[in-house]
Protein backbone atom coordinates (compact mmCIF):
# COMPACT_ATOMS: atom_id res chain seq x y z
CA UNK A 1 0.00 0.00 0.00
CA UNK A 2 2.77 2.40 0.95
CA UNK A 3 4.60 1.63 -2.32
CA UNK A 4 1.42 2.32 -4.33
CA UNK A 5 1.03 5.69 -2.60
CA UNK A 6 4.67 6.49 -3.34
CA UNK A 7 4.19 5.56 -7.02
CA UNK A 8 0.92 7.56 -7.26
CA UNK A 9 2.57 10.59 -5.67
CA UNK A 10 5.57 10.25 -7.98
CA UNK A 11 3.32 10.04 -11.05
CA UNK A 12 1.33 13.10 -9.94
CA UNK A 13 4.58 14.99 -9.36
CA UNK A 14 5.78 14.05 -12.86
CA UNK A 15 2.54 15.21 -14.46
CA UNK A 16 2.81 18.49 -12.52
CA UNK A 17 6.41 18.87 -13.71
CA UNK A 18 5.30 18.40 -17.31
CA UNK A 19 2.53 20.96 -16.92
CA UNK A 20 4.92 23.50 -15.36
CA UNK A 21 7.44 22.81 -18.15
CA UNK A 22 4.74 23.38 -20.77
CA UNK A 23 3.44 26.56 -19.15
CA UNK A 24 6.93 27.99 -18.75
CA UNK A 25 7.81 27.19 -22.36
CA UNK A 26 4.78 29.11 -23.57
CA UNK A 27 4.54 31.97 -21.11
CA UNK A 28 4.86 34.46 -23.97
CA UNK A 29 2.06 32.86 -26.02
CA UNK A 30 -1.47 34.15 -25.49
CA UNK A 31 -4.12 31.44 -25.75
CA UNK A 32 -7.44 31.94 -27.50
CA UNK A 33 -9.15 29.76 -24.91
CA UNK A 34 -8.25 27.82 -21.83
CA UNK A 35 -7.15 24.19 -22.19
CA UNK A 36 -7.74 22.08 -19.11
CA UNK A 37 -7.92 18.36 -19.84
CA UNK A 38 -8.06 15.42 -17.47
CA UNK A 39 -6.18 12.35 -18.67
CA UNK A 40 -9.50 10.74 -19.67
CA UNK A 41 -10.24 13.69 -21.98
CA UNK A 42 -6.97 13.40 -23.92
CA UNK A 43 -7.62 12.62 -27.60
CA UNK A 44 -4.89 10.20 -28.66
CA UNK A 45 -4.23 10.15 -32.42
CA UNK A 46 -2.46 7.45 -34.44
CA UNK A 47 0.84 8.63 -35.94
CA UNK A 48 0.69 8.58 -39.74
CA UNK A 49 4.41 7.82 -40.16
CA UNK A 50 5.08 5.46 -37.24
CA UNK A 51 2.64 2.52 -36.88
CA UNK A 52 1.63 1.84 -33.27
CA UNK A 53 2.73 5.29 -32.06
CA UNK A 54 0.12 7.73 -30.74
CA UNK A 55 0.19 11.40 -29.77
CA UNK A 56 -1.92 14.13 -28.19
CA UNK A 57 -1.18 17.64 -29.52
CA UNK A 58 -1.01 20.08 -26.59
CA UNK A 59 -0.01 23.41 -28.17
CA UNK A 60 1.44 24.84 -31.34
CA UNK A 61 1.63 23.16 -34.72
CA UNK A 62 4.12 20.30 -35.21
CA UNK A 63 3.94 20.80 -38.98
CA UNK A 64 5.07 24.43 -38.91
CA UNK A 65 6.68 25.53 -35.66
CA UNK A 66 7.07 25.39 -31.91
CA UNK A 67 4.85 22.80 -30.28
CA UNK A 68 4.33 20.31 -27.48
CA UNK A 69 2.69 16.90 -27.48
CA UNK A 70 2.31 13.76 -25.47
CA UNK A 71 3.70 10.70 -27.27
CA UNK A 72 3.05 7.02 -26.55
CA UNK A 73 5.27 4.19 -27.82
CA UNK A 74 4.18 0.56 -27.46
CA UNK A 75 6.39 -1.66 -25.27
CA UNK A 76 9.60 -2.56 -27.10
CA UNK A 77 9.03 -0.08 -29.94
CA UNK A 78 12.23 1.20 -31.58
CA UNK A 79 12.13 3.44 -34.65
CA UNK A 80 15.28 3.32 -36.81
CA UNK A 81 18.11 5.77 -36.08
CA UNK A 82 16.95 9.22 -37.15
CA UNK A 83 17.26 12.97 -36.60
CA UNK A 84 14.95 15.98 -36.39
CA UNK A 85 15.33 19.46 -37.96
CA UNK A 86 14.62 21.15 -34.60
CA UNK A 87 15.67 20.55 -31.00
CA UNK A 88 13.78 17.68 -29.33
CA UNK A 89 13.11 17.92 -25.59
CA UNK A 90 11.58 14.95 -23.78
CA UNK A 91 10.35 14.36 -20.23
CA UNK A 92 9.50 10.71 -19.56
CA UNK A 93 6.15 10.29 -17.79
CA UNK A 94 5.84 6.49 -17.65
CA UNK A 95 7.78 3.46 -18.80
CA UNK A 96 11.47 3.53 -19.71
CA UNK A 97 13.17 4.83 -22.83
CA UNK A 98 16.69 3.92 -23.94
CA UNK A 99 18.41 6.80 -25.78
CA UNK A 100 21.64 6.78 -27.76
CA UNK A 101 22.99 9.64 -29.87
CA UNK A 102 26.15 10.36 -31.85
CA UNK A 103 29.00 8.39 -30.29
CA UNK A 104 27.36 8.15 -26.86
CA UNK A 105 26.64 5.09 -24.76
CA UNK A 106 23.02 3.98 -24.36
CA UNK A 107 21.26 5.60 -21.42
CA UNK A 108 18.04 4.32 -19.84
CA UNK A 109 15.58 7.04 -18.82
CA UNK A 110 12.72 6.34 -16.41
CA UNK A 111 9.84 8.53 -15.20
CA UNK A 112 10.96 12.08 -14.45
CA UNK A 113 14.04 11.85 -16.70
CA UNK A 114 14.91 14.51 -19.29
CA UNK A 115 16.54 14.34 -22.71
CA UNK A 116 17.47 17.18 -25.06
CA UNK A 117 18.73 16.34 -28.54
CA UNK A 118 20.08 19.22 -30.70
CA UNK A 119 18.79 19.65 -34.27
CA UNK A 120 20.15 17.24 -36.89
CA UNK A 121 21.71 14.92 -34.29
CA UNK A 122 21.50 11.24 -35.19
CA UNK A 123 19.91 9.30 -32.37
CA UNK A 124 18.07 6.09 -31.57
CA UNK A 125 15.36 5.52 -28.98
CA UNK A 126 13.65 2.38 -27.74
CA UNK A 127 10.76 1.92 -25.36
CA UNK A 128 11.50 -0.68 -22.68
CA UNK A 129 9.81 -4.04 -23.15
CA UNK A 130 7.91 -4.03 -19.83
CA UNK A 131 5.21 -1.46 -20.72
CA UNK A 132 4.25 1.34 -23.07
CA UNK A 133 6.22 4.59 -22.78
CA UNK A 134 4.51 7.96 -22.41
CA UNK A 135 6.50 11.17 -22.65
CA UNK A 136 6.11 14.90 -23.17
CA UNK A 137 7.88 16.02 -26.33
CA UNK A 138 8.46 19.70 -27.05
CA UNK A 139 10.28 21.27 -29.95
CA UNK A 140 11.30 24.76 -30.98
CA UNK A 141 10.33 24.16 -34.60
CA UNK A 142 8.61 21.80 -37.01
CA UNK A 143 8.58 18.10 -36.16
CA UNK A 144 9.89 15.69 -38.76
CA UNK A 145 11.58 12.31 -38.50
CA UNK A 146 14.48 12.22 -40.94
CA UNK A 147 16.22 8.88 -41.54
CA UNK A 148 19.83 8.79 -40.43
CA UNK A 149 22.46 8.46 -43.13
CA UNK A 150 24.91 7.19 -40.53
CA UNK A 151 25.08 3.49 -39.66
CA UNK A 152 26.93 4.00 -36.40
CA UNK A 153 25.52 5.33 -33.18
Amino acid sequence: MRRNLHISFRFAALVALCVVFAIDAHAQESADKAKVWSSSEMKWQDDKALPGVQSVPLWGNPASGEHGMLRKFPAGYAPPMHKHPSVERVVVISGTIVVQYGGSDKKTLGPGSYSEIPPNTNHAVQCGGESACVFLLTSSGPFAILPSTSRGH
